[in-house]
């Protein structure tokens, strides 16, 4: 079965989504990436839901056309290098490079698209049923407009949906207890969010390729811009990873000490505490 045949019509409508794309390529060149692109996809939406999207019609069946074309040619795309150097043609690796970026935003551009439109399918029980959508429900951020308020991700639908997983690890790892000891007070709970969303960063810097990440990110690693070297890059994210978690700290141990305030109002702290000793002199 040739996947992108399920999708559309010609080439021509194929090269609509996805501009540039080789002239002499067939669907069947392109098939192993595009089963690839396909699972991607799918992951985050779910089987169910991608045919379902697949028979629509509109902006919401446009929106997986440009996700899929654009995610289908970044995954060729080294495959077409190597077929051009066979042939003694020269491609440097920036051009390579700014050729990938373009289509994974293009992807992004897509899949964001298309999640916040599902969001709005009220009717779609097999959306709400979708193991991303499940877990949603246990999480403490539980949309991407309240993500991007707490951490810049452009409001990417995608990534947020992407990181669901590490902030499910994020609260199972203890910040629930946290949660569950601030009860109503919302000053607590703010700076709590803050926490959250910074260390389910922090472990995506860890797993993810710096393009799985939306633009403001990826913006603040240079190599990701005209060349990328891979040990430069890794050590830079990890180091953004490390730094992000320095600032976790830092504002639980504001949270502890807000936490062991007193019905008195005196907040206890390592220091506030005398040996029983210790002599105390009042002074004229």
């Amino acid at each position: 079965m040739i996947i992108l045949e399920e999708l559309f019509k010609n080439l021509t409508e194929f090269r609509h989504y996805a501009p540039y794309s080789e002239t002499n390529i067939e669907f069947k060149d392109l098939n192993s990436s595009a089963s690839s692109a396909r699972k991607q996809i799918c992951i985050i939406l779910s089987k169910e839901v991608y045919d379902i999207v697949l028979k629509k019609e509109g902006e919401i069946h446009d929106a997986l056309l440009t996700a899929m074309a654009n995610l289908t040619l970044a995954k060729q795309l080294v495959f077409d290098v190597v077929k051009q150097r066979k042939s003694d043609v020269d491609i440097y690796k920036y051009e390579m490079e700014a050729m990938r970026r373009a289509y994974i935003e293009n992807y992004f551009s897509g899949m964001d698209t298309l999640i916040q439109l599902l969001n709005k399918e009220d009717s779609l029980e097999e959306w709400k049923n979708s193991r991303y959508c499940k877990l949603l429900s246990s999480l403490r951020i539980q949309t991407a407009e309240d993500f991007d308020f707490l951490y810049s991700i452009d409001l990417s639908y995608l990534f947020f949906f992407r990181i669901i997983p590490f902030q499910k690890e994020v609260l199972d790892e203890g910040l629930t207890g946290y949660f569950e000891r601030a009860v109503d007070n919302q000053d607590i709970k703010y700076l709590l969010l803050h926490a959250l969303a910074k260390s389910t960063i922090a472990i995506a810097l860890r797993r993810l390729d710096i393009l799985d990440f939306p633009c403001t990110i990826r913006n603040l690693f240079e190599d990701s811009k005209v060349m990328r070297y891979g040990t430069q890059e890794q050590e830079r994210m990890l180091t953004l990873a490390d730094q992000l978690l320095s600032e976790v700290q830092e504002t639980l141990k504001k949270v502890d000490m807000l936490l062991s305030n007193n019905d008195s109002g005196i907040i206890d702290t390592e220091t506030s505490f005398n040996a029983p000793d210790d002599k105390i002199f009042l002074m004229p």
